[in-house]
């Protein structure tokens, strides 16, 4: 129970690791603000939050939209009186091309969800963390974003963005006693990924390029995003886990 009397907003959280994400820090006593862009989702995952004994409340926005993450965080504020957390999962890879078939459309909702909705994020939670004297903020980058991975540009060059933007915010909102930091998972065996599992010859690929010659756990990301949310990591700031 390290997050017993915290409260989170969990982008994405409707489904894959972001509804892991938010089952795990509500198993750790933290009410949960569920975000998806499926009402039906959202609400299925907010009663299975509270089946485990903590509140929640489900709230349906577009991160790329400035002023439905202004709603979102005040409907937030407004059921529970703060944020303690922002985790920033949100997120969408939806082709893989080569540079140059990629078209603006493609490039601009990359770029709007992955890159500029975590900024919107940031900032509107941010500024109520400011007010309340202090907070935590979570970015989930990607390791494609330090090594680059082919066919995927704009999903790569948001990711090292998400990563840029967690550093410049620490040195910013240190004063005001916010920490910021992010994860940037390898490849895993959830979330967007589940599709592709079943591909015997691109999973074993991709295993052999990892020392430990496995994929990921969504549970493994979720322990670090837990640690990262708790008083364990009072000293990290500006960090991105890999």
């Amino acid at each position: 129970m390290k997050l017993k009397g915290k409260v989170a907003l969990i982008t994405g959280s409707t489904r894959g690791i972001g509804k892991e994400f938010a089952l795990g820090f509500a198993k750790e006593g933290a009410d949960v603000i569920v975000h998806g862009r499926n009402p039906e989702k959202a609400k299925a995952v907010a009663e299975e939050i509270k089946s485990l004994g903590v509140k929640s409340k489900a709230i349906v926005a577009d991160v790329s939209s400035s002023q439905d993450v202004t709603r979102m965080v005040e409907e937030a504020v407004n059921a529970f009186g703060r944020i303690d957390i922002l985790v920033n999962n949100a997120g969408v890879n939806p082709f893989i091309l080569e540079a140059e078939k990629i078209k603006e459309e493609g490039w601009d909702q990359v770029i709007d969800v992955n890159l500029k909705g975590v900024f919107l994020c940031c900032q509107a939670v941010g500024k109520k963390m400011i007010e309340q004297g202090g907070g935590r903020i979570i970015n989930i980058s990607s390791a494609a974003g330090i090594l680059g991975e082919q066919g995927f540009l704009p999903y790569c060059v948001s990711k090292a963005g998400v990563m840029t933007l967690t550093r410049i915010l620490a040195y910013e909102w240190s004063k005001y006693n916010i920490l910021v930091n992010a994860i940037a998972p390898g490849f895993v065996a959830g979330g967007m990924n589940a599709p592709i599992l079943n591909k015997e010859i691109l999973v074993s690929g991709l295993t052999q390029q990892v020392p430990l010659k496995r994929l990921g756990k969504p549970e493994e990301i979720v322990k670090i995003a837990l640690f990262l949310a708790s008083e364990e990591s009072s000293y990290i700031n500006g960090t991105t886990i890999v």
